[in-house]
């Protein structure tokens, strides 16, 4: 699926009054100037152009501004990122997008225009390898959701770790 395509899908969702209004440019700006990385374009145009936030596996992508939406329990995005922020070892271009339940969450990494996907998930590994590179895109990460497949975040086995 194209980057015009999934702005379409998620448009159409935003349509029926799913979705919350666009983000301001400014709240962007905000997370972007603390991250120290520009949003991946695609992921940039949703939130600008279409919905900030509720998009995504379960419509649960983070918001930059408001936690009143029904769509997630969590801070907004700029809270979320800070707090990853202080764990060991975290990649500071890494930033939440959004949770799948029982402390598994999807991330997308800032420093790519692609928006590669990162994956954590305390429950498969220890919590020093909890976090790791997955071989998605921010695009085919939504092209997936969109068409209904969950591709839960896969976590591989270190074979050097006798905790995991």
């Amino acid at each position: 699926m194209t980057d015009n395509e999934i702005v379409q899908r998620i448009r159409e969702q935003a349509s029926t009054g799913e979705l919350p209004p666009p983000a301001p440019p400014e709240a962007v700006a905000e997370l972007e100037a603390v991250v120290g990385q520009p949003m991946p374009p695609l992921l940039k145009r949703i939130h600008l152009e279409v919905a900030d936030g509720g998009f995504g596996r379960w419509g649960e992508a983070l918001s930059l501004t408001d936690t009143t939406y029904s769509f997630s329990d969590s801070d907004r995005l700029l809270e979320e990122y800070l707090g990853w922020r202080e764990r060991p070892n975290h990649p500071t271009a890494v930033v939440p997008l959004l949770t799948w339940g029982c402390a598994i969450w999807s991330l997308v990494d800032y420093s790519t225009p692609d928006g590669r996907m990162w994956g954590w998930d305390p429950n498969a590994r220890c919590l020093e390898h909890a976090l790791f590179p997955e071989v998605f895109t921010l695009a085919e990460r939504l092209s997936g959701w969109l068409d209904g497949r969950e591709d839960f975040p896969n976590a591989p086995v270190p074979a050097d770790c006798p905790q995991c």
